[in-house]
């Protein structure tokens, strides 16, 4: 995960809640496991709370605040980028438009918009093909 961009603190984090049966623990639970302090926890839960891959909670009746993976956390990450790659896509269309098609820079953002609008098509063409992969993985033999 460091690898691909995602900080290490985070990636510690993220990993310590994808290794737990239950798919949660509390920030005091994290440092512990991790053996670091607090501050870094919450710095790692923001950044993965920001990108859609962990979630705060609350136990009911507490005030134990916890952290938890998302159910089908890489499916629910992949299927809700849609918004930023409209956001890129229409930022590139933008682009074009000021720029001029013919211009160079205008034609590396009009490959940019086709390239984002493809990937867009695609992932909702994944994410329903994943989603009937699963239903035929639950349905029983």
């Amino acid at each position: 995960m460091v690898e691909s961009g995602m900080p290490r603190m985070a990636a510690r984090v993220y990993a310590a809640l994808l290794v737990t049966d239950s798919g949660k623990l509390s920030a005091a639970e994290l440092a512990e496991r991790l053996g670091v302090g607090a501050p870094a926890i919450s710095g790692a839960v923001k950044y993965l709370v920001r990108t859609r891959l962990v979630e705060r909670g609350r136990e009911p009746g507490t005030r134990h605040d916890f952290c938890r993976i998302h159910d089908h956390t890489w499916s629910h990450y992949i299927s809700s980028s849609d918004p930023v790659l409209v956001r890129v896509q229409t930022s590139a269309e933008e682009g074009v438009a000021i720029l001029g098609p013919d211009s160079p820079a205008g034609r590396r953002l009009d490959e940019t918009r086709r390239f984002f609008g493809f990937m867009r098509e695609e992932v909702k063409r994944s994410m329903a093909k994943w989603q009937r992969l699963q239903a035929a993985a639950r349905e029983p033999d």
